[in-house]
């Protein structure tokens, strides 16, 4: 998207081994505003927790309809609060998927479906703006992550397990085990065709598994073979299913 492009090329040339337009594209930022949904026959107020060029991620809460909380439904999204530097303060997108988390509480993942000329005069410039800023320090990584499942083993005081790789970069992962772990412990972990020794930076317990933190230090070879995979990981200009493989 040009708009996006012009406004944060500059931010997003900072990691000299990731090809620009996967950067573009993949590029996203943890955010915390508040927009109306505005679908057919129905409202929610909603808060933006991720955003990235093509759409936002949403916390919703309210009753669940089930006929218009569905995949490929078109709706309005409107900035609530006073915006002086827009002329629009709403703008059209599509439901990409839905996630129920409680009786009255759900997540989109919605994408703008609007003209470009539109997204330019509207909210979605001057509040991406602001947020991506805002997050540019803690998005500064050396190098990008991909969301994943990826299956793996891992070698834990003596003992191997399976695990699930939710999150990969060339300097980390995040992984669920079934077993705790101690912070700081060594672990080898196999995945791809990749063997890499890491140090656990956090483990957390999360509904019957747990989900750590690795860091790893690889040799260049190895981080190659990383950026690699990274990059093919990552699903380019759409927002991932979680449900999805």
């Amino acid at each position: 998207m040009g708009w996006f492009q012009s406004l944060f090329g500059r931010l997003l040339k900072r990691i000299p081994e990731w090809g620009g337009e996967e950067r573009r594209q993949s590029f996203r930022v943890r955010c915390d505003f508040e927009i109306e949904v505005q679908a057919p026959g129905c409202s929610y107020l909603a808060r933006c927790v991720d955003a990235g060029p093509q759409g936002l991620k949403l916390k919703v809460r309210g009753p669940f309809v089930k006929k218009i909380l569905r995949r490929s439904q078109p709706i309005r999204l409107r900035y609530i609060e006073p915006l002086y530097e827009a002329e629009l303060d709403a703008v059209g997108g599509t439901i990409c998927w839905v996630r129920r988390e409680g009786q009255q509480l759900f997540t989109l993942a919605v994408s703008f479906e609007d003209t470009l000329d539109n997204l330019k005069k509207s909210w979605v410039k001057p509040i991406l703006q602001k947020v991506f800023k805002a997050g540019s320090r803690r998005n500064q990584r050396r190098h990008m992550r991909a969301k994943c499942k990826v299956a793996g083993t891992a070698v834990i005081n003596g003992k191997r397990q399976e695990i699930k790789l939710t999150d990969l970069s060339t300097s980390g992962a995040r992984v669920s085990s079934l077993q705790p772990v101690e912070v700081g412990a060594a672990v080898e972990v196999e995945f791809e065709n990749l063997c890499l020794r890491g140090i656990v930076r956090r483990c957390a317990p999360d509904y019957g598994v747990y989900r750590l933190g690795l860091s790893f230090s690889p040799n260049d070879e190895t981080r190659q073979k990383l950026v690699r995979l990274v990059k093919r990981l990552v699903e380019v200009g759409r927002i991932v299913d979680p449900g999805s493989a």
